[in-house]
């Protein structure tokens, strides 16, 4: 099992220089039913956000401590004469070199004066549904600062959800909403593109899908913690983008911090477009609990709809979610299992379905 992981990571890294990525990433159970279907993202926290201050203090305790076992597999890599690290290693040398070459279209600065790769992360997914076949793939991302750029300026690439990049609703959310409700594999994209930082709490990010559908996107966030164990977070995001017209999204966030460990959320998202008839809409609330070594379970209940459509409320269900790092501190895996109620007419009845996820998450 060691052997089959280890393998993915490489071959990923290897991947970025050739400027593809799927399905040669992936394990070969899983890229046979990838080929037959679509696949689902991988989880992802918030982008960044600022925890309530005692939530915030127990997360950082927790992701210092080293993952449960991790010694045992550490001496076992020692002794076959490779390790997580050296794939992880050779994922961030290929990421570099992809970085200074982009760097070099814009001036003759060395990279090494400012230049880095940070917040890269390569994630793996099996998803089962009740009455559909499974699905699994691979997604990347990473960000670059580039010297020759302004200081203000980042530059992203790696491979998502066609919608999803350009509505800029929470990776969190939409990784709740993909258990329940399959992707298609046409809507997947290789993007590439720039965020601008203007003032503390406004950036302007402009970009490309699949090399040659331009999109456009003007984002203001602010966050507020009050009362000391209370965060709200609140985003906007107008957009415009080639096929999908002018839109825009808003996210609003709450959590409390029951205790140091136990936390209540609740997570807004709403999209207007030309695309739809109404407001697209989701919810979710639920209670997230850490454990040491940088362990996670979570509990959430789940609604997704649109306004104007024939089914106002289209899904809801439950999610348990368990996560916890594998080997590394750097390297988490995922477990999911969710109950939910789909109706697509309304004169069908509700069908009643369970959903089942594995997930494998490597930062680098």
């Amino acid at each position: 099992m060691n052997r089959l992981f280890r393998s993915v990571p490489i071959r990923a890294g290897l991947l970025l220089l050739s400027g593809t990525l799927l399905p040669a990433a992936l394990p070969p159970a899983w890229a046979e039913m990838a080929d037959q279907g679509t696949a689902t993202p991988a989880l992802a926290g918030g982008k960044g956000r600022v925890s309530p201050p005692a939530a915030a203090q127990a997360r950082n305790e927790a992701e210092t401590a080293e993952p449960v076992g991790a010694g045992d597999a550490v001496q076992a890599e020692e002794e076959e004469g490779y390790t997580w690290e050296d794939s992880r290693s050779q994922v961030r040398e290929a990421t570099e070199w992809v970085a200074r070459g982009i760097d070099s279209w814009f001036g003759d600065k060395p990279f090494e004066q400012g230049g880095r790769v940070s917040n890269g992360r390569i994630r793996m997914r099996l998803v089962w549904r009740e009455h559909d076949r499974a699905d699994a793939h691979v997604r990347f991302r990473v960000k670059l600062r580039l010297p020759n750029l302004e200081e203000r300026a980042d530059f992203f690439i790696g491979s998502e959800n066609e919608k999803d990049l350009v509505r800029s609703r929470p990776d969190t959310l939409m990784d709740q909403k993909r258990v329940f409700r399959e992707s298609k594999k046409d809507d997947e994209t290789l993007f590439a593109g720039m965020r601008l930082r203007f003032f503390d709490h406004v950036s302007f990010h402009m970009g490309l899908r699949d090399l040659y559908k331009p999109y456009l996107k003007l984002r203001y966030e602010q966050e507020w913690t009050f009362a000391e164990k209370c965060r709200l977070f609140f985003q906007e995001t107008p957009y415009w983008a080639l096929n999908d017209g002018l839109g825009e999204t808003t996210v609003l966030e709450f959590e409390h911090a029951l205790t140091s460990d136990l936390s209540l959320r609740w997570l807004n998202s709403g999209t207007l477009s030309e695309e739809d008839d109404g407001l697209d809409w989701y919810s979710s609330i639920g209670l997230h609990r850490r454990f040491e070594g940088n362990r996670q379970l979570s509990g959430e209940f789940l609604l997704d709809g649109e306004t104007g459509a024939p089914v106002a409320v289209a899904d809801y269900g439950i999610l348990m979610k368990w996560r916890q790092p594998v080997w590394r501190e750097w390297l988490f895996g995922e477990v999911t299992a969710g109950h939910y109620w789909h109706r697509e007419k309304p004169e069908a009845d509700r069908e009643s379905q369970w959903a089942f996820g594995l997930g494998l998450q490597m930062n680098f």
